[in-house]
């Protein structure tokens, strides 16, 4: 289980995000949404470390996160265009797991094909298809054993058919135990994909619901205004 208490993260004199406070059990999805510049992002970066916080207390599995504890899907995939899937996945292993090149490929090979991209291992980037890409991104983060998956916009600039594709990617990655925490502005997505929804406002959590309640009846005036005034696909 994730754990977050009393987050509060700076930039200068500027509170981005304030009292953040939330857990994320085993199994469960939780996406965080909310209008622009509401902190959404700043969340997941200062999970990872990559944003420093002022106050606050962590914990995965009620211990202190360790580096590797984490696996983060950055938007727009992120995979080096100069390597096959297969070197994509298998790179971090070499790097800093320091396994060899043959074990390397070997935890890539099975990785890849448990997402259905036996044939796509020696495919370049540039020769996937966006949720073949999304897929490959994921196995190169689940390859480095994680405790907790996250997500950054895990369907920005899919089609309908490839955004269910990496739907029931995430689903079948939490079924099997992972905790997972996306950010999304992707009001469809939410509702499909999670089982609870942080509503964000001015780097605050308003609203922590269960998603089928969140969506047929939210509780504050902000986040009632906003599924109002978003445009979304059941």
């Amino acid at each position: 289980m994730l754990e977050v208490s009393d987050m509060h993260c700076k930039i200068g004199a500027h509170e981005i995000l304030a009292d953040v406070s939330f857990s994320v059990s085993t199994g469960e999805v939780a996406a965080i949404i909310g209008g622009s510049g509401a902190g959404k992002t700043t969340i997941i970066r200062a999970l990872c470390g990559l944003q420093k916080i002022s106050n606050g207390r962590i914990s995965i599995d009620s211990h202190e996160p360790k580096r590797g504890d984490y696996g983060l899907v950055p938007q727009g995939c992120c995979l080096f265009e100069h390597m096959t899937a297969l070197q994509n996945v298998s790179y971090a292993p070499m790097a800093v797991l320091k396994f060899s090149r043959k074990k390397a490929g070997e935890v890539a090979r099975k990785m890849l094909a448990k997402f259905g991209l036996e044939g796509k291992m020696a495919a370049y980037p540039s020769g996937l298809s966006g949720g073949q890409k999304q897929r490959v991104a994921i196995a190169r983060t689940l390859v480095m054993n994680p405790k907790v998956l996250l997500f950054d916009e895990p369907t920005s600039a899919l089609d309908p058919e490839m955004t269910s594709d990496v739907i029931a990617t995430i689903s079948d990655i939490a079924a099997n135990g992972m905790p997972t925490l996306l950010v999304t502005h992707d009001l469809a997505t939410a509702r499909k994909v999670s089982h609870r929804i942080f509503f964000l406002e001015h780097g605050k959590i308003i609203e922590n619901r269960k998603t089928a309640e969140f969506f047929s009846n939210p509780h504050t005036e902000r986040a009632k205004s906003f599924l109002k005034n978003s445009a979304y696909i059941d």
